[in-house]
Order: structure tokens, then C-alpha cells, then sequence
């Protein structure tokens, strides 16, 4: 009797969802449960909470909170959760990071549904799958610090103001102050060295914290 492993998919085009959707269910009907799906950052992390998976099919970019910021959120809470990255990033930066904290596999966009399938299989079954683009990234991961020795609510914050958020939405999204947002955008700028949103959105993009796509 096969193992049944289930599976949260989360990326910010519902034609992707459906299609892992449609696919898992027509290739592996008995092998793998869809317990969940979302679109953003947040929304990974709190259906992973919810359902708690055996697997998480995650995009590396996505609004809010980018698939390593997820990770990090996760990975004390669900340690026996498998991650896969399914994404058309090249950000060095933050691939790099997200094999650095122990994903066992990335799929680049596009690849058939064939290879997709050999890196799910794989990975549910406590394998790894690197895509060949980023085989030797994943050789020669190795721990060190975070870019400019940012807090990971600090790299947030730098984000969502990349991504255009004022200082209210900020905080809304993250479930804080306005007054606590402040501090930590005075906080990071400082760090950073810069003193306006140009400045760290240019940072954010050289960090891998947003897509110029």
C-alpha cells in the first residue's frame, strides 16, 4: 500500500495551482492529498500551519513574504516538512539561501510535467532534486550571515516597501503598529545606509527580495 503524502501548493498564479492540482490527481491519484493552496507568503504560511504537510510545493517570489522568508517561518514549527521550489527566479541570492536552510529540492520554470513529477516523487520520498541551472549552487551551499545583517523582520519590512506598501499597509500585513514599522524601517535604513524607499528598493533587488519580473 502506497503512502499517501499530502501537499500544500502555493503560487501567485492560480493557473499553476490548478494545473499541480490537475496533474497530481490524473498521475498519482493514490499517491498524493491537495490539503491546501494559496497565493502569497502569508497565506503559505498559515494554511502550513493549519494542515501541516508532508510537502510544500512553494514559489520562491511571491507578494508579502518571499518563499525563503516562509521557510524560515516554517521550519522550527513543521521540521518533518519537505520543501520543493517550483520557480522562474534566477535571484542567486535568494536560491542560494533557500538551499542553505535545508530545501530538498528546486524545479525551474518551465520544465515538463514529466520532470516536475521526478522532483515531487523524489522529494516526498526524503530524495533531493536540483534543477541542473542551479546544480552547483546547491554543491557548495554554505551557511553565512544575512545580507547587511538584517533581522528577517527587517528584510520584511524591506520587501513590502520594494513591493510599494506604505507604512500602514506594512503594518497591517504584518500584524503590528504603525509606530513598530517605523522602528524597524529607521532600523534597517541605518543599517543599510540609505534614507529613502529608492534606495531600499534597490537593495531588495540586489538582495533577491523582489523579482524584477
Amino acid at each position: 500500500m502506497k503512502i499517501v503524502h499530502r501537499v500544500v501548493i502555493v503560487d501567485d498564479h492560480s493557473v499553476i495551482r490548478e494545473l499541480f492540482r490537475f496533474q497530481l490527481c490524473r498521475s498519482e491519484p493514490n499517491r498524493y492529498e491537495i490539503v491546501g493552496e494559496g497565493g502569497t507568503g502569508q497565506e503559505a504560511v498559515e494554511i502550513c500551519l493549519k494542515t501541516k504537510p508532508d510537502l510544500l510545493i512553494l514559489d520562491l517570489m511571491l507578494p508579502g513574504l518571499n518563499g525563503v522568508e516562509v521557510f524560515k517561518r516554517l521550519q522550527s514549527k513543521l521540521p518533518h516538512m519537505k520543501v520543493l521550489y517550483f520557480s522562474a527566479s534566477v535571484r542567486t541570492p535568494l536560491i542560494g539561501e533557500a538551499l542553505e536552510l535545508g530545501a530538498q529540492g528546486y524545479v525551474g520554470k518551465p520544465r515538463s510535467w514529466g520532470t516536475v513529477l521526478e522532483a515531487i516523487n523524489l522529494v516526498a520520498a526524503g530524495g533531493c532534486y536540483f534543477d541542473p541551472s542551479i546544480a552547483h549552487l546547491a554543491g557548495r551551499a554554505a551557511k553565512r550571515p544575512e545580507p547587511e545583517e538584517l533581522t528577517a523582520r527587517e528584510r520584511e519590512v524591506a520587501q513590502l516597501i520594494a513591493e510599494g506598501h506604505s507604512t500602514k499597509e506594512i503594518a497591517r500585513l504584518l500584524g503590528v503598529s504603525v509606530k513598530t514599522i517605523d522602528k524597524h524601517r529607521s532600523r534597517m535604513m541605518e543599517k543599510l545606509h540609505v534614507h529613502d524607499a529608492v534606495a531600499v528598493t534597490r537593495y531588495a533587488i540586489t538582495a533577491g527580495l523582489v523579482s524584477l519580473e
